[in-house]
């Protein structure tokens, strides 16, 4: 913990400044982004200048003792994040010395405005009501936000005794204010709501296999089911909570499970299964709990199931890609009697719907709608089940899970994705005033799933990790590739630039440049939510995302003067012609279309819409500069006819060819004599680069990978190094206990 000090004392060095205080790295007066992480270190090295520091004593400074991290790893992540922040060299440090097995010591000179004698700071309790004035005589002051009551050391002239009887006396009537203010407080708080109470709430991690992606709790609490990976394929497996005895009721034999859900009286389970052949198909089947036959219920079904208090019916979502329709229908629970609720207009059907909630009355039901005329961002809306009335209840700029009721019924708890910590936490949103408040603030991603008991007081979720880095193969030997990053962030997406460093996407949205072994890595930009980054010509091509839309940027190769090209619901990312004048790009409402741009900037034009109704994957160029190919799906076509490669001409028109395609792939690429399509797939758990010969004939696999999941992928302008960002993803089943 920073000492009271560090509320009075700025460090600097060079031309940089470090406020203890807020936390701030500035260069000349313009701010620096740094993890709080960093800063943390970064403050440890300034404050013991030209001493070493230990990578013990970073841990101890970082973590407590019960934290379960790769400090390592974590250690050397904000280094390098420090490094790049000062633009420093390991090699020929300025700032940062590296001293091999004992630690790191800072070099430059380092001038700080802490006063000789530090104030003495008193914790106060985190409220909001406003102390009352009247202490001015004794110098007290409380910073905004800080918490603290924060005493001033002995002013010139006064006797230590006296000092100490006045310092006394401010602490006592502190104690005393902050008390009062506390039952003040607690008494207004206790009048307003009548939510539940979360603080004996427990977290139990309930499997261990990392192989779960979906997961729901009986009505009881006594049994959960969960989907469970088993090579390329899932099967359903139903775990008693109190034994933790675990039984299989479905052998894996299909793509994906989605939207698990019990019955009320929990002798059933309802999912969502993809087609063999279209993982973005799906049906609705429902089968005994205890295992058996599935039966199909209904069709083009793109959300789990919510049953209604009585049992009698469910309501589920169901999309229009084309005219960008969320439906909400409600259906008997043997699938008959379907009648339209609502439509959403305006909603993304890009993927699986989050998902919705039955209230416990039976009055309205809750949604979770992506918004398909903002790049990222979702709104919560309760739907009257009467009349089918709409009202928004809560907006994010951020993506949103699948709400479930409280016992309550004044509170949702909904999984939110936190751009702070870059992962999902869980909230509550009260109704009807729609008022967000942060319930978990813990290490762990929590899934867009939930599912809550009958009585609210326990929650089923999963929370996953995932650890990918960059890794170069050379073309001779494709499947020993060397790792050339590592840290706490992971790396998703890899390019080469125009002079042969290499980028590369982190999980928080940022984009990395780095010398092609990897070394002397920094921050592209200082921009932030940036997209997966594209090499044109002697530019770089990245979307910058904003809580309105997504735009198109180019930049230097070294970062520098950024340029808008366009903005909208804009693909990921941009393709480019070899000579780099034009970039193609498609935006992702419906009807998707493609566009071409001139990289020096211009009026985007059309060249085409998209085959079938849903792009798959991602464009990508022919080394010739002819073509364009992409993969694509009828979205709502049952039974599904699979995925398509589709290849055009890059000045418009009509496909020139279609080849079927295995549904799930990812990364399509073309191969550097364009006589293939090369894409990613896994099978047997493992992920591999494949291709296809445009010229027809069997898929032949080009890596030999045995375990592990490859991200993204790219080729050396020269064709003699493959670029990877490979790793693992893990996921679990936690439960959320003693919500009441």
């Amino acid at each position: 913990m920073a000492s009271p000090a560090h509320f009075f004392s700025k460090y600097r060095f060079g031309a940089f400044e470090l406020d203890a205080a807020s936390g701030e790295l500035s260069k000349a007066g313009i701010p620096i982004k740094l993890r709080l992480q960093a800063i943390q270190v970064l403050l440890m090295f300034v404050e013991r200048a030209g001493q070493v520091v230990t990578r013990e004593e970073i841990r101890g400074r970082l973590w407590t003792d019960d934290t379960f991290v790769d400090f390592q790893r974590s250690i050397n992540f904000c280094v390098n994040q420090i490094r790049a922040a000062l633009g420093d060299d390991a090699e020929k440090p300025r700032y940062v010395e590296t001293l091999p097995r004992r630690g790191y010591r800072f070099i430059a000179p380092v001038t700080s405005d802490l006063p000789r004698e530090p104030a003495i700071a008193v914790a106060l309790p985190s409220v909001t009501t406003a102390l009352p004035s009247g202490i001015s005589e004794t110098g007290a002051v409380t910073p905004s936000g800080s918490g603290l009551l924060v005493v001033p050391s002995r002013p010139t002239g006064l006797s230590t005794a006296s000092w100490a009887r006045k310092r006394a006396a401010v602490i006592s009537v502190a104690v005393i204010l902050a008390g009062v203010a506390i039952r003040f407080v607690d008494r207004r708080w206790l009048s307003r709501y009548k939510g539940p109470i979360f603080q004996e709430m427990q977290i139990t991690k309930l499997t261990e296999s990392g192989t779960v992606d979906d997961v729901a709790i009986s009505p009881d609490g006594r049994y959960v089911v969960y989907a469970r990976s088993e090579g390329e394929k899932q099967g359903l497996w139903l775990r008693q909570v109190a034994t933790r005895n675990e039984v299989q009721i479905l052998p894996p034999d299909t793509p994906e499970f989605h939207g698990l859900t019990f019955s009320p009286d929990g002798n059933y389970i309802y999912f969502v299964r993809s087609d063999r052949n279209d993982p973005w198909s799906k049906y609705l089947y429902s089968m005994s709990t205890l295992g058996g036959v599935p039966q199909k219920l209904i069709s083009d079904v793109d959300s789990a199931v919510s049953f209604s208090p009585d049992g009698r019916e469910f309501a589920y979502e169901h999309c229009i890609p084309a005219r960008n329709d969320l439906e909400v229908k409600i259906v008997n629970t043997d699938g008959s009697g379907d009648r339209l609720l609502t439509t959403f207009h305006d909603a993304s059907c890009y993927l699986f719907q989050p998902g919705l909630s039955w209230s416990r009355d039976g009055s309205v039901i809750a949604a979770t709608v992506p918004l398909a005329k903002k790049p990222t961002g979702s709104a919560v809306d309760v739907v009257s089940v009467g009349d089918g009335h709409s009202r928004e209840l809560f907006s994010s700029p951020n993506d949103m899970g699948r709400p479930v009721w409280l016992v309550n019924g004044r509170a949702l708890l909904v999984p939110r994705y936190d751009t702070a910590s870059h992962r999902s936490q869980l909230w509550t949103i009260s109704s009807p005033s729609g008022e967000a408040h942060k319930l978990t603030n813990d290490l762990s991603d929590y899934a867009a799933t939930l599912d809550i008991t009958s009585d609210g007081g326990t929650v089923a979720a999963t929370v996953g990790t995932t650890v990918s880095d960059a890794w170069v193969s050379a073309s001779s030997d494709l499947s020993n590739g060397q790792q050339i990053t590592s840290g706490e962030m992971p790396m998703i997406s890899v390019a080469e630039a125009p002079d042969g460093k290499l980028l590369s996407t982190s999980r928080d949205s940022e984009i990395w440049i780095m010398n092609p072994d990897g070394t002397q890595r920094g921050l592209f930009t200082q921009v932030r939510n940036l997209g997966p980054p594209t090499s044109c010509g002697r530019f770089i091509l990245f979307n910058h995302y904003t809580p309105e839309e997504a735009v198109l940027m180019r930049a230097d190769a070294d970062g520098t003067h950024l340029t808008k090209l366009v903005s909208g619901n804009l693909s990921d990312r941009a393709a480019c012609l070899p000579d780099g004048k034009f970039a193609f790009y498609f935006t992702t409402d419906g009807p998707q279309r493609i566009w071409r741009i001139p990289v020096d900037g211009g009026t985007p034009v059309e060249i085409g819409k998209i085959l079938r109704d849903q792009i798959t994957g991602r464009l990508d160029v022919s080394p010739d500069g002819r073509f364009l190919a992409y993969p694509c799906t009828q979205n709502d076509q049952t039974p599904s006819r699979g995925w398509t490669f589709a290849v055009i001409p890059t000045t418009g028109g009509q496909p020139v060819k279609q080849i079927a395609a295995p549904g799930g792939i990812d990364g399509v690429r073309w191969s550097s004599d364009g006589a293939a399509l090369q894409y990613l797939m896994t099978r047997n758990g493992a992920t591999n680069l494949w291709e296809q010969p445009l010229a027809g004939g069997v898929p032949r696999q080009i890596t030999k990978f045995t375990s592990g999941h490859i991200f993204d992928f790219n080729w050396t302008v020269d064709g003699k190094r493959l670029l990877l960002t490979r790793g693992e993803v893990s996921s679990d089943v936690v439960l959320l206990s003693n919500l009441r």
